[in-house]
Formats: structure tokens, sequence, C-alpha cells
């Protein structure tokens, strides 16, 4: 089940991250979304980066909704390429979050609190 800030009428957008990978599945809501819609669309329709960003999305995402006590559905075909089969370990990002195969999370994601360290340091907080 999703937490309840995210519920509601929304349209979720699941993606498979990262594009060249497919380790997880990213969720987006539509604020996230369309800041990297606006983004794509700052360039020209012939910058051959962004047409193959766009068609590499296009054809590995869903637009999901939660159901009243927010859960959601995954399409088969995106969870089949995620890893995902009888467990998924939701990871919040603030505004937007993961879905991983328990597995894959724990061997892809050892160093995190080291970069985020760093990381941390380099925003001068």
């Amino acid at each position: 089940m999703v937490p309840s800030k995210w519920r509601g009428k929304i349209e979720l957008s699941v993606i498979l991250w990262p594009l060249r990978e497919r380790q997880f599945l990213l969720v987006l809501p539509p604020t996230r979304l369309n800041l990297l819609l606006d983004k794509l669309n700052e360039t020209s329709l012939s910058n051959d980066d962004v047409a193959a960003v766009e068609r590499v999305i296009g054809g590995n995402s869903a637009q999901i909704k939660l159901d009243k006590v927010g859960r959601l559905c995954l399409p088969e075909e995106l969870a089949a390429e995620a890893g995902l089969r009888k467990e998924a370990l939701f990871v919040g990002r603030l505004n937007k979050f993961e879905i991983w195969e328990p597995g894959r999370f724990k061997e892809n994601n050892k160093g995190d609190e080291a970069v985020a360290a760093a990381a941390i340091k380099n925003l001068n907080l």
C-alpha cells in the first residue's frame, strides 16, 4: 500500500529505471512527470537524444491509479522486467519513490550512506 499522502485521484507514472539497466520501477507523481516533460519539450524536435529518451520512456512506462485503499496494480511486463515477483520494497525519495525487488536493492545500494554523506557535505547544508 502506498502512504496516504500519495493517495487520491492522482495518476502516477511508473518507469523502468535507470533507462539502460532497468533495475527498479521509478514512480513519479504528475508534478514530477510534468517537470521531466517540460525539460524534454524545451529542446528541438530534431534532437535525436531527446527522441531516444522519449521512445525509451514511452515504451517502458505506464500510467497507474491507486485504488481507494492505496494499492497499485503494476503492469506485468514492467514488474517482470524489474524482477518483481512475490515481494517488493518501496523506497521513498521525497517527491517520488522506487519499487525494488528486495535482493536487487540490497545488492545495488550497499554504499548509499557513504554517497549521501559526501553529497550532503558538497551541498553545504
